[in-house]
């Protein structure tokens, strides 16, 4: 799993959410979390050996999205006392009304400090790595945003290729579904569950290897309301909900194990009123759309880094376009539709 030795770039995600430099800021100590309904016990019970984006995790924290495996340790701790850094964040996520992520990016003392509104700041340091969390953070919130932005600046230092992407795996070989929020990759992703595949990200994918292959991220889906009332989403429980999404655990059986898989090709989400298509695009044509849903920041080395496993990418993996109009009545038949198409070749 990636590059043992890569230089040491990190970067925060491009997600669709307004990202730019801005003018002094110090946010206050963690706010209060966002309200979370949590339907039975939250903790959860974590295998002896247990994985998410090929790290084993060591954690004295009980957390409910890993999945069984062995990988390089990472640890999770609770933060203790949090200096607040005086610099300017290096990012800033400005919400929208279509993408409500708000959230300051540091680097202090060569770790990286990351604050996010409704859940508090995450203490991150790539090289060991390790992970130290909000420790008055509500624990459904909290863990999903550790397995965000957090675990990819970890992962990124092995040399990865971290991706604004769902992944599912159908016979033996993975597929991205490609694109930013509210594109429908989670609901997409929940129907391949349906079919009876397995769900390995739902919205950040970890990609490994000059042969590339998508390392399994947290055992998770988050649906949106409308969705989780009119599909089901067989092997998984519901832990919480809040007010745009309900948050579903996958069960045992349906979560695998960490072992990366290999990647068959890359679908680019677009929505379109008209009928739905699905068309292979060219390499080369597919580099600007993969580039907007990579990690970078603005270094010069960095950007380099990015492009260059873009482009190999591309190069690499077949890539389509399916545009479609965003409804429910034939997501069942779409699975089969992108099943047949983008694995029919070996």
């Amino acid at each position: 799993m990636g590059v043992p030795g890569a230089p040491g770039i990190v970067a925060p995600l491009h997600f669709g959410a307004s990202i730019i430099l801005t003018r002094k800021h110090t946010p206050t100590m963690p706010p209060s979390a966002e309200p979370v309904e949590s339907r039975g016990s939250v903790a959860g019970t974590r295998e002896a050996s247990a994985t998410c984006y090929g790290f084993e995790v060591r954690s004295p924290l009980a957390l409910r999205y890993l999945r069984p495996g062995s990988g390089v340790p990472l640890i999770v701790t609770e933060a203790g006392d949090l200096r607040i850094p005086e610099d300017e964040p290096v990012r800033r996520w400005i919400p929208r009304p279509d993408h409500p992520f708000e959230a300051d990016l540091y680097r202090d003392e060569g770790l990286f400090k990351l604050w996010i509104k409704g859940t508090g700041w995450y203490v991150i340091d790539p090289t060991v790595p390790s992970i130290q969390v909000p420790p008055d953070a509500e624990p459904v919130s909290r863990e999903e945003r550790l397995w965000g932005f957090p675990a990819a600046l970890c992962f990124i230092q092995r040399g990865d290729l971290p991706l604004h992407a769902a992944a599912v795996e159908a016979g033996g070989r993975s597929l991205l579904l490609a694109a930013p929020g509210r594109f429908g990759k989670t609901t997409l992703a929940g129907a391949f569950l349906r079919a009876g595949h397995r769900v390995l990200s739902e919205d950040i994918s970890c990609l490994s290897g000059l042969q590339p292959s998508v390392i399994p991220g947290p055992a998770m889906l988050r649906v949106r309301h409308d969705s989780y009332e009119r599909l089901e989403f067989p092997g998984t429980e519901r832990i919480g909900a809040d007010a745009d999404r309900v948050h579903l655990a996958l069960d045992e059986r349906a979560k695998g194990n960490g072992a990366a898989v290999p990647l068959a090709g890359v679908v680019l989400l677009r929505k379109a009123d008209g009928p739905t298509t699905l068309e292979r695009v060219p390499g080369p044509d597919a580099v600007q759309d993969l580039w907007a849903l990579s990690f970078k920041i603005s270094t010069e080395a960095d950007r380099i880094r990015c492009f260059q496993a873009v482009v190999s990418l591309a190069d690499r993996v077949p890539v389509w376009n399916l545009s479609r109009p965003l409804v429910y009545a034939e997501i069942d038949e779409l699975v089969d539709t992108i099943v047949t198409t983008c694995l029919s070749d070996p």
